[in-house]
């Protein structure tokens, strides 16, 4: 089923969610267009289903989790010049603590605006991850405006910032001081 991005059906009178239209079949995301479609069925197109064109995670609670959010490194290639950055898992202090080596975080990132392409994570906690990537993608940060988050130390959330301080430095971004070094 079609929809437009307040989520009217074909028949304007008319407004779907969640598997039906056909999108990313996912909880959140059902629970989310539930929302707008409610919303513009009460009180008319108001409300815009935004977040998948920005990007919206996807991911699975495996052994080892995997996560992502935003373009792939390929898709992002195909109309953007990129730099891609990792943290392997084997090199970040809370992995470490709790035994959960394998793994790691990359961040796909345009060179020219320095903005944040994609996430990808296989590891522990992959998900969690990703969610706070896709806050980082949706408010169009920088890389370096992530690296000089001081995040709770040592988390995995904290593994984001440190790919990011990576990332930063490999764009020649000053960053100044942050909480976290990359490896």
């Amino acid at each position: 089923m079609k929809v437009d991005d307040y989520l009217r059906t074909s028949a304007t009178h008319i407004f779907a969610a969640g598997d039906i239209i056909g999108r990313m079949m996912l909880v959140p995301q059902a629970l989310q267009g539930g929302f707008v479609a409610a919303t513009n069925a009460v009180q008319g197109p108001k409300v815009r289903l935004l977040l998948e064109k920005r990007g919206a995670p996807t991911g699975s609670f495996t052994e080892p989790e995997y996560a992502q959010v935003g373009l792939t490194e390929a898709k992002a290639r195909q109309t953007n010049d990129v730099v891609t950055s990792t943290v392997n898992f084997d090199s970040t202090t809370r992995t470490i603590i709790d035994g959960r080596r394998l793994g790691f975080c990359k961040l796909v990132v345009d060179r020219q605006t320095a903005k944040i392409l994609g996430c990808h994570v296989i590891g522990e906690r992959a998900v969690d991850i990703a969610e706070v990537a896709t806050i980082v993608i949706a408010a169009a940060m920088r890389v370096d405006e992530l690296a000089r988050i001081p995040l709770s130390y040592p988390t995995y959330a904290g593994i984001l910032v440190s790919v990011a301080v990576k990332a930063a430095h490999e764009l020649g971004l000053a960053i100044g001081w942050q909480a976290h070094q990359a490896a």
